[in-house]
Order: C-alpha cells, then sequence, then structure tokens
C-alpha cells in the first residue's frame, strides 16, 4: 500500500454493514486504519469508498461531496403518472428532514438539499428513480414524504448508490477480486491492483490548490499554519474560508485547510488554517522533555528545642521513609508485635473465664 494512504471503491453487496465492510478490508489487505466514506444500510447496495491509511483523515471533508442514487419506491395505493410525477417535482431543492427511529443520527428535523431528482421507470404502484442530494439525506425518508404528499403510504424496496463527489459505480471492484489482485501483488503482479487505488489527490481534485515551499514541510509537519513566506504559488481563486489542498514541490498532498483571507487579499498575517496534516515529522525534530516523577506528599515533623522557642522541621531520609513505607515494608519486629496473642501463646491449654458475669445454678460451688 501508498505509504501515503489511497481509496478503495467497492461494490457493496446486501446484506453485511458498512463495518462489516471495513473488517474485510482491513483482513483482506492487512492495513489496520480503514474507515468507509458514507455509510450504507445492511440492505443497500452499491458504491462505498474505502479509505486506508492516511486517507482516513480526509473522510469527514470526503462526506462533504454529494450523493448519488437510483430506488425504487413502492406505494401502497393507485396514483396517476402526472400526480406522481408533480410530487417529485415538489421536492426538489431544499426541503425538511425528520431521520427515521432506526438511524445513526438524532432524531431532529434538519434541512437537505435535493439536487436533481428524476423517475426512470413508472409500473404500477413502483416507481424507479434517480436522486443526486445533499450528504446525509435519508431515501428512505423520502420515499415517505413523496408517499404523504400523494395521500397514501409508501417505502422504499431497492437503493443502490451509484456515486459519491468524484468517485463512480464504474470504479467499485467486489470483495472478491479485491481479495485476488493482493494475492496477485504478492506475487509480483501488482499492476491490477494499483489500478484500483486512488491517491487522496483524486478526492481532492476539484479544490483549489496552495504550493508550498520545501522548507515549510517541517514546520507544517509540527502543526503550524501557513503563512506568506512558505506558499510558492496558488491554483485557483480560493475565497476567504474555502477549504484548499496544500501540495508540496514534488505533487504529493501536504494537508488541506480554510483560506482565512481571499487570494487577491492576501497580507503578512495567517493565510491557511490547516485542519487535517497528512505528513509526519522527521525522526528526531522533536525534543523530549524529561518529565521529573512527582514525590508523594509528606507531611513535616516538628520539633521544639529545649530551652528554646524555635520550631525545628524534621524530614530526613529515615524519617521519611517511616512515613512512606507501606505495611509490608515495615520491620519484622513491628509485625511480631502486630500479630502477638498474648493468651493464645502464654495460656494455651486454659479457658478464658469472664468474672464479672453472673453464676447460674448449673455452675460448680467452690
Amino acid at each position: 500500500m501508498p505509504e501515503e494512504g489511497c481509496f478503495i471503491c467497492i461494490d457493496k453487496p446486501k446484506g453485511p454493514t458498512s463495518h462489516q465492510i471495513d473488517y474485510w478490508v482491513r483482513q483482506i489487505t492487512g492495513v489496520e486504519r480503514v474507515g468507509h466514506i458514507g455509510t450504507l444500510d445492511p440492505q443497500a447496495t452499491g458504491l462505498l469508498v474505502i479509505a486506508l491509511g492516511k486517507c482516513v483523515r480526509l473522510v469527514d471533508i470526503a462526506h462533504e461531496y454529494p450523493k448519488e442514487y437510483i430506488a425504487t419506491l413502492k406505494l401502497h395505493a393507485d396514483a396517476d403518472e402526472l400526480s406522481i410525477r408533480k410530487a417529485f417535482d415538489h421536492f426538489k431543492g431544499e426541503i425538511y428532514q425528520l431521520p427515521p427511529i432506526k438511524s445513526a443520527v438524532a432524531r431532529k428535523l434538519r434541512t437537505r438539499e435535493i439536487y436533481d431528482i428524476e423517475i426512470m421507470e413508472i409500473r404500477n404502484r413502483d416507481v424507479l428513480f434517480k436522486v443526486k442530494c445533499q450528504s446525509g439525506t435519508y431515501i428512505r425518508t423520502l420515499c415517505v414524504d413523496i408517499g404523504y404528499y400523494l395521500g397514501t403510504k409508501g417505502n422504499m424496496t431497492d437503493l443502490r448508490r451509484l456515486g459519491t463527489g468524484p468517485f463512480r459505480e464504474e470504479m467499485a471492484i467486489t470483495l472478491q477480486e479485491l481479495s485476488d489482485r493482493v494475492e496477485m501483488a504478492k506475487a509480483g503482479k501488482d499492476h491490477l491492483l494499483k489500478s484500483a487505488m486512488y491517491q487522496s489527490n483524486f478526492l481532492l481534485s476539484t479544490f483549489s490548490k496552495v504550493i508550498i515551499k520545501a522548507s515549510t514541510l517541517k514546520t507544517i509537519a509540527h502543526g503550524s499554519d501557513l503563512y506568506p513566506g512558505g506558499i510558492k504559488a496558488i491554483i485557483g481563486e480560493p475565497l476567504a474560508g474555502e477549504r484548499v489542498a496544500l501540495i508540496s514541490e514534488s505533487g504529493q498532498l501536504v494537508g488541506t485547510g480554510k483560506m482565512v483571507s481571499s487570494f487577491n487579499q492576501i497580507s503578512d498575517t495567517k493565510i491557511v488554517d490547516l485542519d487535517r496534516v497528512l505528513i509526519d515529522p522527521e525522526p528526531g525534530n522533536s525534543v523530549k522533555i524529561p518529565v521529573k516523577p512527582k514525590e508523594r506528599e509528606i507531611h513535616l515533623r516538628s520539633e521544639v528545642k529545649q530551652g528554646s522557642k524555635e520550631r525545628k522541621f524534621v524530614n530526613d531520609r529515615s524519617s521519611r521513609e517511616k512515613r512512606t513505607q507501606r505495611p509490608n515494608q515495615w520491620p519484622e519486629r513491628n509485625n511480631e508485635k502486630r500479630n502477638r496473642n498474648e493468651y493464645r501463646d502464654n495460656f494455651k491449654d486454659r479457658r478464658p473465664v469472664n468474672r464479672n458475669r453472673k453464676k447460674g445454678r448449673n455452675d460448680r460451688k467452690n
């Protein structure tokens, strides 16, 4: 696997969860850090983009891309074609959605954007449609809302993801194909495996780019933001608040950040506020400061000398050790004194007599 990580597109089958796909990819590739872009329900199929290695740090950014789906809506009552098309047109643009009961987020009303929705086929009560929507849109909730708009009920019977940002369905391979390509790569034929890997630059291909100097890489790796002195060139016209990709002179993706000021208003202050860094500090650059272990707090014992009013604090080593020793470190003589039982050791053959007890009729008279 590349050192900077990569993305692999998997054609998810029906049945397993997205996290199970992550686990199987981890077992096949041997990469520890694995994540996915956009969760698919167990019954959904289609494109599931898997991030490996350092590309896991870009998963949150990839969630901002729109998603494309093809789904089937099942209506519970008959409706004419004109009403159905009118209902679909009504749900274009900004809509309100309440996440379903079985979901990974809180059930709070929120707004989502439907960029495009198109009916592919209508057959009796089944409607096949394609939708391009904002990330976080629930298609099954959309089907229910369309059914309510038509005066009946509706539910989603099938769902397949077609695209996530720049990743398309045609790029996806099955888990079996991935396993075969990994085995071929171990045998020295890695061209098929490399063709299924997409570098981090592919995800940020639509972003404006800031080319940084080689002398600035060390400071960025340690968490410093980007200032004008470290910029070599700016590709594009990024505005303030827009996310940009930081690229080294060799073409390697260094990280991402948001512009503090627009490209035409650059001053001597900070230019890019970094939020993701994909390069690690060089070994030996960081200085480790030895941390002195904390000593146990000791209450000082004070003594007053005879014939003087001065108070002397005693904190010598012997007294400090006595106060901080654990019970198993006490001298043996203290253990013997603590465990000694006079009656058990000196009067083993006699029974203890309680002289204060009142005598009864069964007591022997002396």
